[in-house]
């Protein structure tokens, strides 16, 4: 009768062995499915956020390029002052020696044939100075509209651009679910993005170009490289004495020329050259009596010549009325004695000064000094809705459990959750040659992209409900 009462037992047993069993299928079902999309949604995301910081970098290389072609403008614009500056003197050369004053042949006599043949060569261009002033205004136009304007658009459009290629990342490699839309929005997809932090916000500033730093001191530096744009100036004296007053001193045949970039951003140039014949009398020695044989300048509308550049405002045509010694003393504060310039020359040249309208140096954006040593970086979550995570609380061919045996290890918000963020970060090709490190800047396209550990705060942030 005992044998009777054992009858059934195992069959209880069993029963609850494959109930476990099944619980523990479904259990290690649904975590392997959820790693797997963990996994690749962990991949998607690090992709996405790689190619937004791509993104990053190439517009900070953009921008770098568009402050170096900023520079190539002003070094071409300076050579057209120049030039401009160049046409003028040639011109009034040529006027000066068909008037024989001074004669082509005095000029080879004291100072050798080349001077002399120089100076009857002098002619300028046809038109050279009207083609080189349209030249200069179109520049001017480039750097104003075009460029200015390109790096006002690349910096305005620098997180739309980020955004928008991360979405289309995290979409290709999601091709079923659709557009990617923000986390939060109304009708999102099941595939959400949202920004944890984002470094742009104050990290370029735009400046004018007027500051010590930035566009300024890089033009001056570039256009130092040229030598036609140093200063021109040469000095010939006759080999023989003169005047027993003064037997050290000569004839001199003074050339001088310079281009500058003025306080106001402006390009100018002045060129000159002027026979100074030594000349002595009683009242006041020996001096130097100038005869301006070319002068020439090209100037912005309202831009002055630098201090050092000696002129009067309203010079003679000629001294026939009066002694040029004479007139020097009371009109002027010229060293006509032992100077070293072309004050006549230059007097004639501002009077006829070509006046070239532009805007002057154009704003520039470069990284602020605050941030100098900081990567450009951002992080962002990215979700999947637990509907596409093919759990037994989605789209599983097993029978969803409900109540207290409902799958839990997606969480509250229902939906796999995964964080990570990127930098552009600034670094050389190879080291300087001195050795020092150098600091993050928009002139130099040194911009590449790489992933970030995400903090602390932002992984709190990940998990809090969009």
């Amino acid at each position: 009768m005992f044998a009777d009462q054992q009858r059934g037992q195992a069959l209880v047993l069993g029963i609850v062995i494959a109930a476990v069993g099944a619980a523990s299928l479904v259990v290690l079902y649904n975590f392997g499915q959820t790693v797997e999309a963990r996994s690749r949604l962990t991949h998607a995301t690090d992709a996405a956020a790689y190619s937004g910081a791509l993104v990053q970098a190439r517009a900070l290389n953009a921008i770098a390029y568009v402050n170096r072609s900023q520079i190539a403008h002003q070094v071409a614009m300076a050579h057209l002052v120049t030039l401009g500056a160049s046409a003028q003197y040639l011109d009034a050369m040529q006027s000066q020696r068909r008037r024989g004053n001074p004669p082509a042949g005095l000029i080879a006599m004291l100072f050798g044939p080349d001077a002399g043949a120089a100076y009857l060569g002098a002619q300028a261009p046809p038109d050279g100075e009207s083609r080189l002033a349209r030249a200069f205004a179109q520049h001017d136009r480039v750097v104003h509209q075009v460029l200015e304007m390109a790096a006002q658009e690349i910096a305005g459009d620098l997180t739309a651009s980020r955004d928008r290629a991360m979405r289309e990342v995290l979409a290709a490699n999601y091709p079923t679910l659709g557009e990617v839309t923000p986390a939060n929005a109304s009708g999102a997809s099941p595939l959400g993005l949202r920004l944890l932090s984002d470094g742009w916000p104050g990290y370029a500033e735009r400046h004018a170009a007027t500051r010590k730093g930035g566009l300024r001191p890089a033009t001056e530096v570039a256009v130092a490289r040229y030598g036609f744009l140093d200063r021109r100036n040469a000095t010939r004296r006759n080999p023989w004495a003169v005047s027993p007053r003064c037997p050290l001193h000569r004839h001199e045949l003074r050339r001088r020329g310079s281009t500058w970039l003025g306080p106001d951003g402006q390009w100018g140039a002045l060129d000159t050259q002027s026979y100074h014949a030594l000349r002595s009398n009683r009242w006041i020695g020996c001096y130097f009596r100038e005869y301006a044989m070319g002068w020439g300048t090209v100037q912005g509308e309202k831009s002055r010549a630098p201090d050092d550049v000696e002129f009067v405002e309203d010079p003679p045509a000629d001294f026939s009325q009066e002694d040029f010694w004479r007139w020097v003393e009371h009109a002027t504060s010229w060293d006509i004695f032992g100077g070293a310039t072309n004050p006549m020359a230059n007097s004639y040249a501002m009077a006829s000064a070509r006046r070239w309208p532009g805007r002057g140096l154009p704003a520039y954006r470069e990284v602020a000094p605050k941030r100098l040593a900081e990567p450009l970086r951002f992080a962002v979550a990215v979700s999947l809705n637990s509907g596409v995570v093919k759990t037994t609380d989605a789209d599983s061919a097993v029978a969803a459990p409900i109540g207290q045996f409902r799958y839990a290890a997606l969480g509250r918000t229902g939906a796999v959750s995964v964080s990570t963020a990127a930098e552009t970060y600034f670094a050389r090709p190879e080291r300087r040659a001195d050795g020092r490190e150098e600091l993050a800047t928009l002139f130099r396209p040194y911009w590449q992209a790489r992933l970030s550990a995400v903090t602390a705060q932002e992984a709190v942030q990940a998990r809090r409900h969009p």
